[in-house]
């Protein structure tokens, strides 16, 4: 029921306003909003490989991005329906976006305020919300962003306040929580959860309070030049295209590790020589990942899971537009 009236109040306003019935364009890749042109993008995803201690090995989901412009109001959809040992399905992100000057305001579900606990089969799922973002016109790379993302039924939430300054991003969730004092009563108490990063085009790095520290980096992997130094060339047609395939492939790295930092205050349940050791080895998560993208659509990659489970997964996936 939710989805319903989130997904009308963020899409039916601007197409009953509209002067004339908007144009449908179908494509691979979508490019800027255009006014009056609805940008549809369907996309899937088959995975299919070994795995001790995830399950199942092989997973298939769709994917349907849409996004247009009306009347100056940017908006975008990502809904995905996708198997993995269960039929499982969300609407990703849904958002309406207008600026005003140096002020952008939206509200719906966004994804750049999550991190790898929110990945599923078909992309990272966001928060619904209302978000803020307004750049200093005398120092273009500065942004201050504001959030308040309601928890689920309305029940309370929690706000978010930070500031982008090119690749750095810092800030803090902020929620109002009712704890007991010394007489059992319930008084008003502020919970921070501060948010530190930097994130580029191919590489981020970042460290949540209650998340722990996230990083990911992609390599231009030229393949096809290192076979080109060893095979005898000038290369048949069909050999020189595969090389040029091979050249534009890509190595991935990600990590997540989030540590107990109990384990080395006084309260440790374990003795003081041991308590290092114990926050090295016995994290809340860790869990790295290494992958080759042999272009846009196929991939191959490896997870290694250390916490909470141990668990390796090796899986080719292949996506299509």
């Amino acid at each position: 029921m939710r989805f319903w009236l989130y997904a009308g109040i963020v899409f039916g306003a601007s197409f009953s306003q509209a002067q004339e019935s908007p144009r449908f364009q179908l494509t691979a890749t979508c490019p800027a909003p255009v006014e009056q042109v609805i940008c549809l993008e369907p996309s899937g995803r088959l995975q299919f490989g070994l795995a001790q201690g995830y399950a199942p090995p092989w997973a298939l989901g769709g994917l349907v991005a849409l996004h247009t412009q009306q009347e100056g109001v940017e908006y975008r959809f990502r809904l995905g329906a996708w198997f993995e040992g269960t039929m499982q399905w969300s609407l990703l992100e849904a958002f309406a976006s207008a600026t005003w000057g140096e002020f952008e305001l939206s509200y719906g579900k966004r994804t750049h305020l999550g991190g790898p606990w929110d990945e599923t089969l078909m992309g990272r799922d966001g928060r619904w919300g209302v978000f803020a973002r307004y750049r200093l016109a005398q120092e273009p790379l500065l942004r201050l962003e504001l959030a308040y993302l309601p928890h689920a039924g309305l029940a309370g939430g929690e706000a978010f306040a930070g500031v982008r300054y090119g690749l750095l991003q810092a800030g803090s969730f902020v929620e109002v929580l009712q704890t007991p004092n010394g007489l059992g009563e319930l008084e008003p108490a502020l919970r921070l959860n501060p948010r530190l990063g930097l994130q580029g085009r191919d590489a981020e790095i970042f460290w949540q309070l209650d998340r722990g520290f996230w990083a990911r980096a992609a390599f231009p992997l030229p393949l096809g030049q290192a076979l080109g130094t060893v095979l005898p060339c000038p290369c048949e047609a069909d050999t020189e295209g595969w090389l040029q395939a091979l050249n534009q492939g890509r190595f991935e790295l990600s990590l997540w590790w989030n540590p107990e930092w109990n384990y080395l205050g006084e309260n440790s349940p374990f003795l003081p020589e041991e308590r290092l050791q114990a926050w090295l080895q016995q994290p809340r998560k860790l869990l790295l990942g290494m992958a080759y993208s042999w272009n846009e659509q196929l991939r191959l990659a490896v997870d290694l899971s250390r916490a909470p489970v141990e668990a390796v997964r090796f899986y080719v996936r292949y996506q299509w537009r």
